[in-house]
C-alpha cells in the first residue's frame, strides 16, 4: 500500500503546471489585462517571499497531525447532541496543500494532500455526505453552522486539485461533494435556495464557480448564480441596502470579501455590471481619502466586522479578511490592468500578512493588532490558519503577469528566475534585489533571439521618484497609465534594466482614533515599537502612543536579525511626554513582523511639518467619492 501511494504521488508531481487556468474548459467572455504566471520555488529561491513560503511549508504544513486534528473527525464521527460552531477546515488544508506541492515539486508535500483526499473518499457515504458529525434527519447537521462551510471548501480544494494536477479522481471527487450539496441544500417549496440564518456559506460560490470553469456543466453555475443574490442575515442584502447601510451595519467583512470575488469571476464568465457593483462599492468604502476602512498594515476588520475607526487594539485584522483582500484586490487588478493595486498588494503582504506568523514559522495569528500584543493560536485547526496558508501559497501567482498583446508586467518585487514565451521565443529574466530592504531592482534578460515586446513594472506610490537604466543608460519608460510604467523595445540577450527606487522614511498621518498621530514607513514596511528593544523607555513612558518622535533624529536603518534574516530596526530619538519638558531617550522602532511590537502610532512636534522627513496622507488611500451605480 505504501509503494502504491508514493506512485501516486510521484504521478501527481509529474502533472502539476504552472499555468494558471490550463486545465480550465470554459473561457471568460471578459478577458483579463493583466494574465497571472505561476512560480515555483526553484523560480523564487532566495528573496523574502520565498523564504516566507518555504518557513510555512517545512515549519508548519508538513508537521501538521492530518489525521489526528481533522482527518480522524470525519472517519469516526460522533453524534452532534447540542455541539454548534464547530469547524475544522480540513478544506483550507488541502487547498493549500495541493499548491505547496506545485510550488516545491516535492512528492512528500504532494503525498500529504494525496493522503487528505483518500482519506476524506474513504469517509464518504454513498449518497456523497462529509461531515464529522453523524447525519441526522433532512441532514440538519449540515446547516448547524459549519457542517456546510467545511463542504464548500472540500469542493474548492478539490478543484484546485485538479487545476494543478490534472487528477481526473480529484475532479471526480469534486463533483461528488458538489452534488451533494445541491441535492440537500435547502429550498422552499418554490426550489428557491433558502440560507438558514447563522450559516456560514463564504466558500459555496467560489467553489461552484469554481467547478464550472473547469468541468462546463451549467448546473455549477446555476446554483452559484441563485445563490449569489439571496436574501442573508449577515451579508446578502439586495443591493440598494447593501450600499446605504454598510457604513453603519456590523456587516462580516471575511465573508462580504469571499463573495466578492466571485462576484468578479461570474463577471468574467458571464458578464453583467451588477456582479461589480459591490466590489466598486467596497472599494470606495475602503479607500476613500480620510474615511476608508483599509487600516495601515494593510488589512481591515475589527472583531471579524468592517470598520472605519482605525481601532488597532483587540479583536482587528483577521487573518481570513487578510486572505481575501489579497485575493479580491488581485482579481480587480487582473481585470482592470491597474498595478495600483499592488501597492496595497505588498502593504497587506509585508505587514498584516507576514505580521500574523510567528518569527519560528509554527503558528499564526486569528487576529493582528497593531497596538497591544499579538496572540498565536496554539492549535492548528479552524479558520484563519486555513485562510492564512491559502494566502502564502498564493504568493507565487502574484509576482508576474502577462498582457494580452504577449507583454510581461511585474507586480511583486523579489528575487526571481522566470523563462516566458513571447511570440514564440524563449525570454528569461532574472531578477536581482534585496526587496523589501532594498528599492534597488535589477532585471537580467536572456532571449532566445531578438524578441519585441512591452516591459511593464509597478510603479509603487510610495516612491518619491525612481530611475530606471537600460544597459547602463538612462531611460524614459512611458508612464500614461497609473501605476505602471512600460519600456516597449526590442529584447535581446544581455540586456538589463535596473530599477531604483529610493526608500525613503515618511510618516503616514492617522486617522479616526489615531488623529493627531503618524506611522511611520519605508517602502511597504510599517515599523512598530517593540517592548522587548525598549524596556528602558517603557518605565518612563507606560503608553507608547504619547511618545513624541524626533523626525530630525531618524537614522538609517541598521540590521535586526531577531524575527528574520536580513529584518532590520531603526533607533529615533523621542520625548516621553507630550509637553516635550525632558531630555529626549533613545527609541528602537522594528518591522511590524515583530511580534513584540505594540504600538505603531506615535504624536510628533508639528503634523505640518515636513521635514526633514515626509508627513503624508496615506498615498493608498486616493479613490474620489462617487456612487457605485455610476
Amino acid at each position: 500500500m505504501r509503494n502504491t501511494k508514493h506512485i501516486q504521488c510521484s504521478v501527481a508531481v509529474a502533472m502539476f503546471v504552472s499555468g494558471i487556468g490550463a486545465r480550465d474548459v470554459v473561457k471568460p467572455i471578459v478577458g483579463d489585462k493583466l494574465i497571472p504566471v505561476g512560480l515555483t520555488h526553484r523560480e523564487m529561491t532566495g528573496g523574502e517571499l520565498d523564504r516566507r513560503i518555504m518557513d510555512l511549508i517545512e515549519k508548519n504544513y508538513m508537521v501538521l497531525n492530518l489525521d489526528w486534528d481533522w482527518l480522524d473527525k470525519f472517519k469516526n464521527r460522533t453524534d452532534r447532541g447540542d455541539k454548534r460552531n464547530v469547524y475544522y477546515g480540513i478544506g483550507k488544508v488541502l487547498d493549500a496543500g495541493s499548491l505547496f506541492a506545485q510550488y516545491t515539486g516535492d512528492p512528500k508535500v504532494a503525498e500529504r494532500a494525496q493522503h487528505i483526499m483518500d482519506q476524506l473518499r474513504s469517509s464518504r457515504d454513498a449518497d456523497g455526505y462529509l461531515g464529522f458529525w453523524k447525519p441526522e434527519t433532512n441532514n440538519h447537521q449540515n446547516v448547524v453552522n459549519w457542517i456546510l462551510h467545511e463542504q464548500e471548501y472540500i469542493n474548492l480544494a478539490l478543484v484546485r486539485n485538479y487545476r494543478v494536477t490534472g487528477n481526473p479522481q480529484a475532479l471526480a471527487d469534486a463533483k461528488t461533494m458538489a452534488d451533494y450539496i445541491m441535492r440537500t441544500f435547502p429550498a422552499n417549496d418554490k426550489g428557491e435556495h433558502i440560507i438558514p440564518p447563522g450559516v456560514s456559506i463564504a466558500g459555496i460560490t467560489e467553489s461552484f464557480v469554481a467547478l464550472y470553469r473547469v468541468s462546463g456543466e451549467v448546473k455549477y453555475l446555476e446554483f452559484a448564480k441563485t445563490l449569489q443574490y439571496e436574501p442573508h442575515w449577515y451579508y446578502l442584502k439586495p443591493f440598494d441596502a447593501w450600499e446605504k447601510n454598510i457604513a453603519q451595519a456590523r456587516y462580516h467583512v471575511y465573508v462580504m470579501l469571499s463573495h466578492m470575488y466571485p462576484d468578479t469571476e461570474l463577471y468574467r464568465l458571464i458578464g453583467g455590471e451588477d456582479y461589480l457593483k459591490k466590489s466598486l462599492w467596497m472599494k470606495q468604502e475602503l479607500l476613500e481619502q480620510g474615511r476608508g476602512g483599509l487600516l495601515v498594515t494593510g488589512s481591515t476588520s475589527q472583531g471579524e466586522h468592517f470598520t472605519y475607526n482605525q481601532d488597532g487594539a483587540g479583536n482587528v485584522e483577521e487573518s481570513c479578511v487578510t486572505a481575501y483582500l489579497l485575493r479580491w484586490i488581485d482579481s480587480l487588478m487582473r481585470l482592470e490592468g491597474d498595478l495600483r493595486y499592488g501597492d496595497i498588494m505588498e502593504r497587506t503582504i509585508y505587514n498584516a500578512l507576514f505580521g500574523a506568523q510567528s518569527p519560528d514559522g509554527r503558528r499564526i495569528c486569528y487576529f493582528t493588532p497593531f497596538t497591544g500584543k499579538r496572540q498565536f493560536q496554539q492549535h492548528d485547526t479552524f479558520c484563519c490558519n486555513g485562510n492564512f496558508r491559502r494566502a502564502v501559497a498564493e504568493l507565487p501567482q502574484k509576482v508576474y503577469y502577462r498582457t494580452p498583446d504577449g507583454g510581461i508586467a511585474l507586480n511583486l518585487f523579489t528575487r526571481s528566475d522566470k523563462t516566458f514565451d513571447v511570440n514564440g521565443k524563449s525570454v528569461e529574466i532574472r531578477q536581482e534585489t534585496a526587496y523589501p530592504n532594498s528599492g534597488e531592482v535589477k532585471l537580467s534578460f536572456v532571449c532566445s533571439k531578438r524578441v519585441k515586446f512591452g516591459f511593464q513594472f509597478r510603479t509603487p506610490r510610495w516612491a518619491e521618484k525612481i530611475a530606471c537604466a537600460v544597459n547602463g543608460a538612462p531611460c524614459t519608460p512611458d508612464t500614461s497609465r497609473a501605476g505602471c510604467a512600460v519600456i516597449k523595445r526590442v529584447w535581446k540577450s544581455g540586456d538589463t534594466l535596473t530599477l531604483s527606487m529610493p526608500m525613503n522614511w515618511r510618516f503616514v498621518r492617522g486617522r479616526g482614533v489615531q488623529d493627531g498621530r503618524v506611522a511611520l514607513l519605508r517602502g511597504p514596511v510599517l515599523f512598530t515599537f517593540s517592548a522587548a528593544l525598549n524596556a528602558e523607555a517603557l518605565k518612563l513612558c507606560p503608553n507608547p502612543r504619547d511618545l513624541v518622535l524626533d523626525p530630525a533624529s531618524l537614522g538609517e536603518p541598521v540590521p535586526d536579525n531577531r524575527i528574520r534574516p536580513d529584518g532590520q530596526k531603526v533607533v529615533v530619538k523621542a520625548w516621553t511626554n507630550p509637553g516635550r519638558t525632558n531630555a529626549p531617550v533613545a527609541i528602537v522602532l522594528s518591522e511590524f513582523v515583530d511580534p513584540e511590537g505594540i504600538d505603531v502610532y506615535f504624536k510628533v512636534p508639528d503634523l505640518k511639518d515636513t521635514r526633514p522627513v515626509r508627513i503624508i496622507d496615506d498615498e493608498l488611500l486616493s479613490e474620489p467619492r462617487k456612487s457605485a451605480k455610476d
